[in-house]
């Protein structure tokens, strides 16, 4: 099983910075979504870019009306 977030090697990778940044100006500007971690550093979820396999169905609409 893979982690659930990008290694800081694949983050350098992704985005082509080594500085922090670098990587978020590169991750904002892609649109790419993430989170900075206590120590400044930029994380991204794998999700983030793989995206998922599943499929959220949505429920069926069903009236709330009191009979």
């Amino acid at each position: 099983m893979e982690p659930l977030f990008l290694s800081h090697r694949e983050v350098c990778e992704m985005t082509g910075a080594g500085t922090k940044a670098g990587q978020v100006r590169v991750l904002v500007k892609n649109g790419i979504r993430h989170t900075i971690k206590a120590n400044g550093w930029p994380c991204v979820a794998r999700a983030a870019i793989l995206g998922t396999q599943e499929k959220h169905e949505k429920p069926a609409w069903q009236p709330r009306k009191a009979g």
